[in-house]
């Protein structure tokens, strides 16, 4: 893979995977659904401390690229350490509100902007909504961006529409005492993310 694209891959790997067959939830359109998928948001959104553990993957026609992943947030500052097979590539993604974003690859290249989608922009010449992908790993819509969504009988997102990416959420698991995502798949145009998480903690794990 060529020094451009895989820098386009580390930025993206973080939310990529090995694909699953699992069936979709149904869908549940009632108010009683919509109001339990507003109650997760607002309790997920307001916990700033979680780690997840993921095998990580990008596929587009002529490429594809994985990784592992293990992401950390303390307070809302976000640490994302990337290697690729046999720890071999990746590096470290920082990012913190009112913060340059910073990746330092395995071989020592830096790199900075002062948000991560500018840096994605800088590295991949796409517009590719990096700040997104932190809600949406969750099960979260950005609440700076508009968004459709479908959700099942407990108010977990089956699909999330934003910003010209398809979210699609086909497996989750409890952990902590909330049940997460840990298989989705992203898709926009040619390009498809998939995630497997094999670990989350919510909170600071001193419960």
């Amino acid at each position: 893979m060529s020094g451009a694209l895989s820098r386009a891959a580390l930025m993206l790997a973080f939310v990529l995977g090995i694909t699953g067959c699992a069936a979709l939830p149904e869908v549940d359109r009632t108010e009683a659904a919509q109001a339990a998928f507003e109650e997760r948001g607002g309790r997920l959104g307001a916990q700033h401390t979680w780690r997840l553990v993921a095998r990580l993957g990008l596929e587009t026609e002529h490429e594809h690229w994985s990784a592992q992943l293990n992401w950390r947030v303390q307070q809302g500052a976000h640490t994302l350490d990337l290697a690729g097979p046999m720890g071999r590539g990746g590096g470290r993604l920082t990012l913190a509100e009112g913060q340059p974003a910073q990746l330092v690859t395995r071989d020592g290249e830096r790199h900075s902007a002062p948000d991560p989608d500018a840096l994605a922009m800088r590295l991949t010449g796409d517009e590719i909504p990096v700040s997104g992908m932190i809600y949406w790993v969750r099960g979260l819509p950005d609440p700076a961006r508009s968004f459709d969504h479908e959700v099942d009988a407990e108010g977990r997102p089956i699909r999330i529409r934003q910003a010209g990416w398809e979210i699609e959420y086909t497996e989750y698991e409890e952990f902590d005492g909330e049940v997460m995502p840990v298989r989705m798949e992203l898709r926009r145009d040619a390009l498809t993310l998939r995630a497997v998480i094999r670990q989350w903690q919510i909170g600071d794990g001193s419960a």
